[in-house]
């Protein structure tokens, strides 16, 4: 799990900074979190409307190709974290969207990195120095339940799930040549009802 988490304090003495639910997770604040296994790992492949992200393969660079905005980053403890967050202030459902990319891996810049982490959360206020998409960044369709969703939909993928509060669903398998992919999914819940979702893949030697 050392790979997942990052300093808070670390992060938050940064005037560039992850906020909101990216921030909890990344800095080990969902630790005390309830924590259930699932079996069947979730299709990392995700579609963000012109562009479909796989995690540990699409960088920051093509997702700021597609959509814009300024690519972020903040170096903690060796390992430097970048990230691109989006405002979408559309629809009925005002959100952010953040691509980050926290890997260990040899990439020269932060924009090289491969995305790991997604998260998308609804806001109720405008956040500090996150972009508009350029084109259309449509809601994220992804594998498992999502944003609109509740507590039976997590009921019915992954057995339990609470109404309240942050739950972790993780999964480990062994990948290609001696490696572990991990996989993470955090999700919000208020009232029944899911308004933050993180999902993590990291491949370890």
């Amino acid at each position: 799990m050392t790979g997942l988490t990052l300093l808070s304090t670390e992060l938050a003495a940064s005037d560039d900074k992850l906020s909101g639910l990216p921030s909890l997770v990344l800095g080990g604040l969902t630790a005390t979190a309830q924590t259930l296994q699932f079996e069947t790992p979730f299709n990392n492949l995700i579609n963000a409307g012109s562009l479909a992200i796989t995690l540990e393969k699409t960088t920051l660079d093509e997702v700021k190709a597609t959509f814009g905005g300024n690519i972020r980053s903040r170096t903690v403890e060796g390992m430097t974290v970048g990230w691109l967050c989006y405002e979408l202030a559309t629809g009925d459902l005002p959100r952010r969207i953040w691509f980050v990319a926290n890997d260990r891996s040899d990439a020269a810049t932060p924009a090289q990195k491969p995305v790991t982490f997604i998260s998308t959360e609804e806001v109720a206020n405008e956040a500090d120095k996150c972009d508009t998409p350029t084109v259309a960044l449509a809601p994220l369709l992804l594998p498992v339940p999502t944003l609109k969703d509740g507590t039976e939909a997590l009921e019915e993928r992954f057995g339990a799930a609470p109404k309240q509060g942050m739950v972790r669903y993780t999964h480990q398998q062994q990948g290609e040549q001696n490696t572990t992919v991990m996989q993470m999914l955090v999700y919000r819940l208020k009232g029944g009802h899911i308004d933050g979702i993180a999902f993590t893949q990291i491949t370890s030697k």
